[in-house]
């Protein structure tokens, strides 16, 4: 089973077009979040722009890797002329969306350009198209108040907004701060797309339900690698044929929980995502005993991961974060989606999240003392 996945056509996208080959496929179930995620698709033609596809066929110029990896999902690129001339690695699928869907910029040289800014600044290219996003609609509405404006697709302002958010200069110091803390010093956090205080990653919660329970429920925030949901939603099931509606929300609750702790696994075994593409709980748990010299079974091995995802939620509530602070954004469980593919959906949230709680055995988001004591915590 693990060589038969391994050499299928999907690992053949990856090795071909990197992450990056979900852009048109997102595009076209209406799960792409495009300006700040007022939208979720940015257009067919504009969506091709900045694909995986687009990059292959204009920029490519190598393929690195890690060593002896059968993916090879890493991808150079080099801009040789013009504002934006850039020789660097790679255009993942979140940045390449962070900005440029999200940020209405279809220009992938200049894409590729402040990614590079990003690596020089030390800064996350997902936060950061998610600042500028922010920006972008603050301005279209008037909320800046004389910090200044930044247009949709502006790829030049981008440019130097990035810097000014580098060095703290001008609203740069403000948008310093991430997109929650921005979007509140402009009067109107509803403009946030974050969650705990992390932006979101490249999923429209409307077109692909389990990933808004996801992000909701994520120990860190905002994110797709604690629950890859997208692997069974669009049908490039790493845990056997699994293959779930993106558009349904019942079963998802369960479903990412199940996720999470094969993750947490998979995580503390310190392995790449993509291995599990070919793999799951029997390949890991052999692994696992093979190096330990244990003798786990894969219900005692995924208890781990269980254990895992639940100590950290434990250090959460501890820290203050309790009841209802699994939640989304209004925009993405009170206003449907105009696109389609996903038209006339929003993520019902409060439904996943009771599924999610009855699975995980929590109290509204708080791990309580008998749930501690049956997985040995206290």
């Amino acid at each position: 089973m693990a060589e038969e996945n391994i050499t299928s056509p999907r690992k053949g996208g990856l090795s071909v077009y990197g992450t990056n080959v979900l852009m048109n496929i997102t595009e076209s179930i209406g799960a792409l979040p495009a300006r700040n995620s007022q939208f979720t698709a940015f257009g067919k033609d504009n969506a091709e722009m900045i694909s995986g596809e687009y990059v292959n066929d204009h920029i490519l110029i190598g393929n690195p890797t890690c060593h002896a990896c059968p993916v090879a999902c890493k991808k150079e690129v080099e801009v040789k002329e013009g504002p934006f001339k850039v020789k660097m690695e790679s255009v993942e699928y979140e940045p390449a969306w962070s900005l440029g869907s999200n940020c209405g910029n279809n220009n992938i040289e200049a894409v590729a350009f402040i990614i590079d800014q990003c690596n020089d600044y030390g800064m996350d290219p997902i936060e950061l198209g998610n600042v500028l996003s922010m920006y972008m609609e603050a301005s279209e509405k008037n909320y800046t108040n004389g910090d200044g404006k930044l247009a949709w697709g502006d790829a030049h302002a981008m440019v130097e907004v990035t810097k000014q958010i580098a060095w703290r200069e001008g609203v740069g110091d403000k948008l310093a701060e991430g997109t929650a803390r921005g979007a509140a010093a402009f009067g109107h956090p509803e403009m946030a797309m974050t969650v705990k205080g992390q932006a979101i990653p490249a999923y429209d919660p409307r077109g692909l339900k389990g990933m808004g329970i996801a992000y909701a429920t994520s120990n860190r925030g905002a994110c797709h690698l604690r629950a890859y949901t997208p692997a069974a939603e669009l049908g490039v099931m790493p845990f056997g044929s699994l293959k779930v509606d993106p558009l349904a929300w019942k079963g998802k609750g369960e479903l990412t929980k199940i996720f999470q702790d094969v993750h947490a696994v998979s995580d503390s075994l310190d392995l790449c995502k993509f291995s599990a593409f070919a793999q799951g709980m029997s390949e890991y748990t052999e692994q696992f005993n093979g190096v330990t010299g244990l003798d786990y079974s894969v219900e005692e091995l995924l208890k781990c991961g269980e254990r895992i995802y639940n100590l950290e939620r434990y250090y959460n509530n501890q820290a203050g974060f309790r009841e209802g602070s699994d939640y989304l954004p209004k925009r993405f469980t009170h206003e449907p989606s105009t696109m389609p593919g996903s038209e006339g959906h929003v993520c019902e949230l409060d439904l996943m999240l009771e599924e999610y709680y009855n699975a995980r055995g929590w109290v509204n988001g708080v791990v309580p003392e008998h749930k501690l004591q049956e997985l040995q915590i206290i």
